[in-house]
């Protein structure tokens, strides 16, 4: 597996994994209304384009397929990881989050944070992250559950996984 940076003639396909994503994964863990408000279909894609320019944006790749991706911010704030629905538990979401650990530490920000799904509370547990609290947000008028989590980094150590 191969994880590089993300190329603007990616957008599609990064739109489509998420959509397709959310819509397999996370309807364990949330309702129709509340996977529709998330992955809207069709999906707003000037939005995207705004989004993934505003962000360091990696993608993991499969025999030349891209199978996940991740979008960071310079703060430290890991906004996006998404693997695809075929794909998940094979090591792609790891092998994200080690090269966002490596970029931030490269760039000596302190702590990675995130607003985690119920689904994905779990493995970003593993990587190091602790849940700071429980919290709801809104999107399109529908309330979500999530987790703000974080790790402090440290020179040298990166994640397990």
């Amino acid at each position: 597996m191969n994880v590089r940076l993300y190329e603007s003639r990616n957008i599609a396909t990064i739109v489509r994994l998420f959509t397709e994503t959310v819509r397999s994964i996370n309807t364990a863990d949330y309702s129709p209304e509340q996977i529709e408000a998330w992955a809207p279909d069709p999906p707003d894609m000037e939005h995207w384009r705004r989004r993934l320019s505003e962000r360091i944006v990696f993608v993991a790749e499969h025999a030349s397929e891209i199978v996940g991706f991740a979008t960071f911010e310079a703060n430290g704030h890991l906004d996006h990881m998404y693997v695809h629905r075929n794909f998940q538990r094979q090591g792609v979401a790891s092998a994200l989050y080690r090269r966002v650990e490596q970029e931030a530490l490269s760039r000596g920000v302190p702590r990675i944070f995130i607003e985690a799904s119920i689904t994905a509370r779990p493995f970003f547990e593993h990587v190091g992250l602790r849940v700071i609290a429980s919290q709801y947000v809104e999107r399109g008028g529908i309330s979500f559950l999530n987790y703000r989590m974080e790790k402090s980094l440290s020179k040298g150590k990166l994640a397990n996984g």
